[in-house]
């Protein structure tokens, strides 16, 4: 019986492989575009799921400064003294998300840095500037 249960639990592992969800422990485009799938309830749409990470991350920022380092913080400040920050509609951060993830190398990088990448575009960064903090942040997920 033992034998039958063990065969099973390995044919089990083998089928259904490690995620690729997470990105030294943060979910990252995996778990992002999983959302997509149409039989998922509508509280884990991807408003609410950002939402939800935005706040924890607020909660728990200390814990965390490679967040702080790559961060935006500074664009979020400059947008909210510019007074764009009322104008940006979190469905919109949302299909931006969506565009970078896009690019199948973009997969690896946590969300709350694909947030961060958007806020960056959105706040007036260059094209070069994006391409150097997206070079940074995939640097930090594969040390």
């Amino acid at each position: 019986m033992n034998y039958i249960i063990i065969t099973i639990l390995i044919f089990t592992i083998e089928l259904f492989p490690q995620s690729e969800r997470y990105t030294k422990g943060a979910e990252n485009g995996y778990a992002w575009l999983s959302m997509d799938d149409p039989a998922l309830h509508y509280s884990v749409s991807k408003e609410n799921y950002l939402s939800s990470i935005l706040e924890r991350l607020r909660i728990t920022k200390e814990k965390h400064p490679e967040v702080a380092s790559l961060g935006c913080k500074g664009e979020m400040t400059s947008l909210t003294n510019q007074g764009k920050s009322n104008e940006i509609l979190m469905s919109d951060v949302v299909k931006k998300i969506d565009t970078f993830y896009s690019e199948k190398e973009n997969l690896v990088i946590p969300i709350v840095f694909a947030y961060c990448y958007t806020i960056k575009k959105l706040a007036g960064r260059t094209t070069k500037e994006l391409s150097e903090y997206r070079n940074e942040v995939l640097l930090y997920c594969y040390e």
